[in-house]
């Protein structure tokens, strides 16, 4: 009887101990859906803390960042359930933030455009140094005007799609002079303006081989060879300092970022996407000044 008593409290005990133990925050985190489906193709059914392999033919520079800013906030030691709503917000995300309607972003940001909203948001240690991203001049096969591009080491004669919502891209592309510049705001809808014509070229970083190519619904883009564009500012992640969770989310964010920069798995995951490009090292630079 007595050890009967005894295993109902302890019974209780511990369903007292599950009743009040705290439960993870949930947040809403928008996202575009392109990127989080290639990131599923990687995650699967893997603890998100697990992943150290990036190598994956949709892998690219939002992918990995998609993994690695969860990676490092649960290295900080903060725990949060994440509820993606998918879409086109590449360019309402900065307004969400500012407003600490959006926690975070999961997609790296210029410093120079991170710096002039400093008063609303947190900025982290850089993911990207100064002098790392180097892009591709990526165009429809075949395109005999953006393969020029390489001997003349200058954009005057092609077409060029970017979106002004990418203040150092924009910049940078103002500044190398093209025969056109075109906005766009929707980064699908410029590779299939380029994959059909109508515009020579876009920016997009390399990816894992050569030869460099991008593939997707209503798009075909390969890399002009042998030239790259440099755009020199470092990226960081964003916190919002008015959203509830900001101060605690950018504390464990610092935190795990400086875990993995220690064990290399920022510049390992960067190299392993294409990103960190080892095969396009001693291409000729277009650089703006």
């Amino acid at each position: 009887m007595v050890l009967r008593f005894v295993s109902v409290a302890l019974l209780l005990i511990c369903w007292g101990s599950m009743a009040n133990a705290p439960s993870k925050p949930k947040v809403e985190i928008t996202i575009e859906s392109d990127i989080y489906h290639y990131a599923q193709a990687i995650i699967q059914d893997k603890p998100i803390a697990s992943i150290t392999q990036f190598k994956h033919k949709t892998v690219q520079r939002d992918v990995v960042e998609f993994i690695l800013i969860q990676q490092a906030l649960l290295l900080g030691g903060l725990e949060l359930e994440f509820d993606f709503k998918l879409g086109n917000y590449d360019a309402r995300n900065i307004l969400l933030l500012e407003k600490g309607l959006l926690l975070m972003s999961f997609d790296s940001v210029w410093l120079s455009q991170a710096n002039s909203m400093s008063d609303s948001v947190y900025i982290s240690e850089p993911v990207i140094t100064k002098g790392q991203y180097m892009a591709g001049l990526f165009t429809k096969a075949g395109n005999e005007v953006a393969n020029k591009v390489a001997q003349q080491l200058n954009l005057h004669d092609v077409s060029i799609v970017s979106s002004h919502d990418w203040p150092v891209d924009w910049q940078t592309l103002q500044m190398l002079k093209p025969k056109s510049l075109l906005h766009e705001s929707d980064w699908i809808s410029m590779a299939k303006m380029v994959s059909r014509g109508w515009v020579d070229v876009m920016l997009i970083p390399f990816n894992t081989s050569f030869p460099f190519e991008y593939t997707g619904e209503g798009y075909h883009l390969v890399a002009v060879p042998n030239v790259k564009v440099a755009l020199n500012d470092s990226r960081h992640f964003l916190v919002s300092k008015k959203h509830p969770l900001g101060k605690q989310t950018f504390t464990a964010l610092q935190k795990g970022l400086a875990i993995l920069k220690a064990r290399g798995q920022i510049e390992k995951a960067y190299t392993d996407a294409g990103f960190l490009n080892p095969l396009v090292k001693d291409w000729p630079v277009i650089e703006a000044h």
